[in-house]
This record gives C-alpha cells, structure tokens and sequence, in this order.
C-alpha cells in the first residue's frame, strides 16, 4: 500500500488526480451515510490518500489548519484498517504544523479507535462526538 498525499489547490487543474481519485466516493450515499455528511474540502487543506495496488483507494482523509488547531475530516477506510496509516500521517502533520491539539467528529462506536490513538471524548455534538488529541510537548 502507498500513502499519497496532496494539497487541494485554488488552480483546479492542479486537483485532478486528487479528485479523480476521490471523486466516486465523494458521490457515493453508502459513504456519506458512514461519514454522517458530504465530503468537502477548499484550497489549503491536505488530503492522504492510502492506494492499494498502486490505483484503487483502500482509505482517505483529510485535514484543515486552523489557528491553533488541526481538524481532521473525511476518515474513512474501504479495506479493513487502511485508514490506521492516514490518521497517523494526519496526527504527525498536525504536531509539525504546530497545532496544539487534532480535532475530529464521528460517531461514538469509533471512540475505541480514536482512544487507541490517544484521543479523548470531549462532548456530543449531535449525533457525534467530538474527539480531541492534545499534541504538546511528549504526547
């Protein structure tokens, strides 16, 4: 499997490949249902993609900076445990952006994988959770 990795870019030739590899599970109603919403994203945000076989996607998501933290979107896995690599990556592009903490949404049957990783339950927020993993100094 190869983790890739691309920034969504405001030039949207720029973001072919990432979205012609993306673009059938953004449309997708099986995936939007597991993720709770549509998958977004804007100029500036990173994308991990994680291929197996060097063309189909085994697992994606994506991660947005914002002024002291880093939020975590879009996690989603096709195979089984791909996306351990992309949440992962995420984490350590977080801690090298300098984020303070990583944030992230989703459902309350995730928190043992979230907990795994060293993320804690903050509060409900509908019918999610709201995750968060502090990134100082030793975490």
């Amino acid at each position: 499997m190869e983790l890739r990795e691309f920034t969504h870019d405001a030039d949207p030739v720029r973001n072919r490949e990432l979205f012609g590899l993306l673009g059938e599970y953004a449309a997708s109603p099986a995936i939007r249902d597991a993720l709770g919403g549509f998958i977004s994203s804007e100029p500036g945000r990173r994308w991990f993609v994680m291929l197996e076989d060097g063309a189909r996607v085994a697992a994606f998501g994506s991660l947005r900076r914002k002024r002291t933290a880093a939020h975590l979107l879009h996690l989603y896995a096709l195979k089984e445990n791909a996306d351990i690599a992309v949440l992962e990556r995420c984490i350590q592009e977080a801690r090298e952006w300098g984020a303070a903490c990583l944030l992230t949404a989703d459902y309350w049957t995730r928190r043992e994988f979230y907990f795994r990783y060293g993320f804690s339950s903050v509060r409900k927020v509908g019918r999610f959770v709201r995750f968060k993993k502090e990134l100082g100094y030793g975490n």
